[in-house]
């Protein structure tokens, strides 16, 4: 004999809405909608206990600049819950804090010289100037110090599970991103930029508190940015979580449209900048340093014995830029085998070919001595 159902098939889809699980449906379509693409349900193993661990959705666009693919990421949380108000107790944020990047932006790229410029220039101004209001939009506005799940009906707080899994839950996520794409996407010539969002289907309050006297303003909010700070693989981790209503979801894709195609168009632009440092950081200098060691080292030692003049190894130690012109750093050369790198025809316009060939640089340059004091 067949089982029977335990209700009626009308009634099931209406169960089922209680969940969250609609809830995603609903957030993946209208980000597809709104032309975004879309993963859903991926897994990632807790870096604590090892358990296997699911993100709702990822939504992410690409953006292509020549060799380089932009790609803007929205790792994103779908909550529902219909008995309690979420509640944010925030406070002013610290006009200048040294502990603290309250604007931290999280990339990963392996193209070079972008990833030694972005690692080691400071570039994040001129971004967030670039940007303007599309990144001020999604900023912290507000120190979030704590939250609570608060019942509707009794105004009574609960808990602040749901709030604190849907942290942890997107935190934890970036992590295992930015930690797996170094093996899936190397040497596919793309830059990832990511952003938090937790879609909540509930009442969302914003608890403004403010003197010695915590004097405290509830408003009701559609939407605000908490600066989230969280131990991960035993470091401490921040970054900036977007709490949104899910019926001003609609709004909130449209600032992360803008926010993604700018950064799209600036990561192009940090390209070409980060071109231009081999003039300015040590850090890109030393990459092409090395870049240009493996392509010249070895012909220039060639070159020199065509010339029969005598030396014991031809070594590229540095690159340097200074009274205009760049200085390729050379080691184990007398002054002699310099003059005839310095002189040679056919050394000058291999190294002129090869600099703009590597390092898109057609100005002077000199072979000089590294001078080890």
């Amino acid at each position: 004999m067949a089982n029977r159902l335990c209700a009626s098939l009308s009634e099931i889809p209406d169960a089922l809405r209680k969940t969250g699980f609609v809830l995603e449906h609903q957030v993946a379509e209208a980000f597809k909608s709104a032309g975004w693409s879309i993963i859903g349900g991926r897994f990632y193993a807790d870096d604590v206990d090892g358990r296997a661990r699911e993100l709702d959705l990822i939504a992410y666009k690409s953006f292509k600049h020549n060799d380089l693919s932009v790609v803007y990421s929205v790792l994103v949380s779908c909550k529902k819950d219909s008995e309690n108000t979420w509640a944010f107790l925030t406070r002013d944020k610290p006009a200048n804090d040294p502990n603290f990047d309250w604007e931290p932006i999280h990339y990963w790229t392996d193209v070079n010289p972008l990833e030694k410029y972005l690692q080691s220039e400071k570039w994040k101004e001129a971004y967030f100037s670039d940007l303007k209001n599309s990144w001020s939009d999604l900023s912290a506005k507000r120190d979030v110090f704590a939250f609570q799940q608060i019942n509707s009906k009794k105004v009574v707080p609960q808990n602040d599970t749901a709030v604190f899994s849907s942290i942890t839950t997107l935190m934890k996520g970036l992590d295992y991103e930015l930690v797996a794409l170094p093996q899936r996407q190397k040497n596919k010539g793309r830059i990832y930029f990511f952003s938090l969002l937790s879609v909540v289907d509930a009442p969302l309050v914003e608890v403004r508190y403010s003197g010695r006297e915590a004097e405290a303003l509830a408003v009701e909010t559609d939407g605000l940015t908490h600066f989230a700070r969280y131990m991960v693989r035993k470091r401490e981790m921040a970054a900036l979580i977007r709490f949104v209503r899910s019926d001003v979801l609609a709004d909130e894709i449209g600032r992360m449209d803008r926010l993604a195609k700018g950064t799209a168009r600036y990561a192009a632009s940090m390209v070409k900048a980060s071109f231009g440092a081999i003039k300015t950081n040590a850090s890109v200098q030393a990459y092409f340093a090395d870049r240009l060691q493996a392509r010249l080292g070895w012909w220039l030692g060639y070159r020199l014995r065509q010339l029969r003049v005598q030396h014991d190894v031809v070594k590229l130690n540095g690159v340097n830029y200074k009274d205009g012109m760049l200085k390729l750093e050379l080691d184990y050369l007398d002054e002699k085998s310099l003059e005839v790198l310095n002189t040679d025809s056919e050394v000058l316009d291999l190294t002129r070919n090869t600099l703009r060939q590597i390092a898109r640089y057609d100005g002077d340059f000199v072979f000089d001595l590294d001078i080890p004091f």
